[in-house]
């Protein structure tokens, strides 16, 4: 401070003119004390103004005036106004400068009545968040036309997958020699495979979309388990190993969870150990631990006497696409998304999936994720299959009902009859929604079957045109048969007033629970108990 004191004001004023930054000082009433070159440059005609006229205002008008020339006099008085507003309470501001330069301006006033005012240049920053805002709607729009390009090749694919997989299942419930049984269960098993790649890439943009949603239910963990152990056991024994699943007592009986995507990544975790191991076995194991808060932390580990990973391969396992070892790909087949969706999806639920493996020494993949406890013994049985008895007696009030099949596709009209007639229903085809409307017009049906992508008239005009027909037929059940199967595709069918939704490809078991629910389970339908009766 005191080397300060020695300096000249020439000296002062030297070293402020090599300040990057402008730098000035007002007096009490506004009037120019000192600029230095850098304040200037930047506002050469707005200074030279202030010199001549005394007056701030006016300098600042005078820069608004050349700056935006097709402005009123009113408008440039309202907008110096502003400007020397800003300038007295201190607030920062931005400007143009006479080089098209950004420049951002703030004023402090000091206790002796001096004003300090500094301008930054910020042209460099302002350039920068336009980039970063181009490049983000950039990846927007990137993002969408991967989802759009997805949900379209996710329809042209179901389509007729819906064809191959109907069939097949139409065939399997024929009597086959063993070789054609065969045949059909190979063409079964292939499409099934397919519709998992198909829904693994969908998850995926679903996820990465940031329009996939977990569905917290109560349920019961170890009934779900029972339930992975019973599906897993015949392919572990068919490669003659062990599968063990054990639950350990600190797992409490009834979680919130969304027991959906819970057994998706526990099955992903399950059928990847039997896979990669051709000896010995795979063991599940279940705990829990109480969090402060009340909730469980629950890990599921899988441990397998598999392959193994090598450490520098570990990292690789939760990219999309990726898998440990190109190899591995041609060896057992799979996209390598889903360990990256199953991860994902335990992130989506307050946990995680890790790995600890050493090559050739196998593998063991732990999943934790968080939960409520429910203190009472009301549970949701999300998974708690319908007695046989109960089914068939449900499945034989369908005889005789008058379904209205809906669709452009001569493929998908002869699926879905193949599907209806063995349950002892009428079947009637249209080929577009005018000739849906047409049919129920001059026939009487229990329910439609609607598609939803058709020429001339599409589901939902259709649809509406039923529900505002006035007709008796108005309140006809509906349900959408539709390849649309992105995320929110069925609740906006639902929204709609639908009464169901079936994506394609048509699973029969699918197609005739959502019948039953439509039709009132085991009961025949009002039209059909009338013509039974008559």
């Amino acid at each position: 401070m005191s080397y300060l004191k020695n300096l000249s004001h020439e000296e002062i004023e030297a070293t402020l003119d090599t300040l990057e930054n402008g730098f000035a000082m007002y007096g009490p009433k506004m009037q120019l004390l000192y600029a230095n070159q850098t304040a200037r440059d930047l506002f050469p005609n707005f200074y030279e103004k202030l010199l001549e006229t005394g007056s701030h205002f006016e300098a600042t008008a005078e820069e608004i005036r050349r700056q935006y020339p097709d402005a009123s006099e009113d408008e440039i008085s309202k907008m110096t106004a502003y400007a020397v507003k800003v300038v007295l309470t201190g607030e920062p501001n931005e400007f143009t400068s006479d080089g098209g330069k950004v420049i951002r301006t703030s004023h402090t006033l000091l206790p002796n009545g001096i004003r300090v005012g500094v301008s930054m240049d910020i042209s460099a920053i302002r350039e920068k968040e336009r980039e970063l805002k181009h490049t983000k709607r950039a990846a927007q729009a990137a993002n969408k036309a991967k989802s759009e390009f997805l949900a379209s090749m996710s329809h042209e694919i179901r389509t007729p997958l819906n064809g191959v997989l109907g069939m097949a299942q139409a065939l399997a419930s024929r009597e086959l020699g063993l070789e054609e049984r065969n045949m059909v269960d190979t063409i079964v098993e292939s499409s099934k495979s397919l519709m998992t790649v198909l829904n693994d890439i969908l998850d995926l943009s679903k996820i990465e979309a940031g329009k996939i949603e977990t569905s917290p239910v109560t349920a019961d963990i170890r009934h779900q388990m029972r339930a992975i152990e019973r599906l897993h056991r015949p392919l572990a024994a068919e490669k003659d190993l062990y599968l063990r699943v054990a639950v350990d007592k600190s797992v409490p009986e009834h979680l919130i969870i969304d027991p959906v995507r819970v057994r998706q990544c526990i099955d992903n975790l399950i059928s990847n150990a039997i896979k990669f191991t051709s000896a010995g076995g795979v063991m599940v194991a279940v705990t829990s631990q109480a969090k402060p808060s009340g909730r469980h932390t629950v890990t599921i580990h899988v441990s397998d006497t598999g392959i193994g990973i090598s450490s520098q391969d570990q990292d690789k396992l939760f990219e999309s696409f990726s898998q440990a070892d190109p190899s591995t790909t041609r060896r057992f087949g799979g996209t390598g998304l889903g360990l990256a969706i199953a991860r994902k999806l335990a992130n989506l639920m307050g946990g995680d999936i890790t790995v600890a493996s050493e090559e050739g020494a196998g593998s063991v993949f732990s999943f934790t994720f968080e939960a409520e406890v429910v203190l009472n013994n009301v549970v949701t049985q999300t998974e708690a299959p319908s007695s046989a008895s109960g089914q068939h007696s449900a499945e034989a009030g369908l005889k005789g009902v008058r379904a209205l099949v809906v669709d452009d596709n001569g493929i998908n009209r002869r699926v879905a009859r193949l599907f209806l007639q063995p349950l002892g229903m009428v079947v009637t085809e249209a080929v577009d929604g005018q000739d849906a409307l047409n049919k129920l017009a001059h026939h009487t049906f229990d329910i439609v079957l609607l598609d939803i992508h058709m020429p001339i008239m599409d589901g939902p005009e259709t649809f509406q045109r039923i529900r505002n027909s006035g007709k008796p037929w108005q309140n006809i059940p509906v349900i959408a048969v539709t390849a649309d199967a992105m995320s929110g595709d069925r609740e906006k069918f639902i929204s709609m007033g639908m009464t169901d939704y079936v994506s394609k490809p048509i699973e029969e078991k699918l197609l005739t629970a959502a019948l039953i629910r439509c039709l009132g389970g085991a009961t025949q339908s009002s039209a059909t108990r009338k013509r039974n009766a008559a």
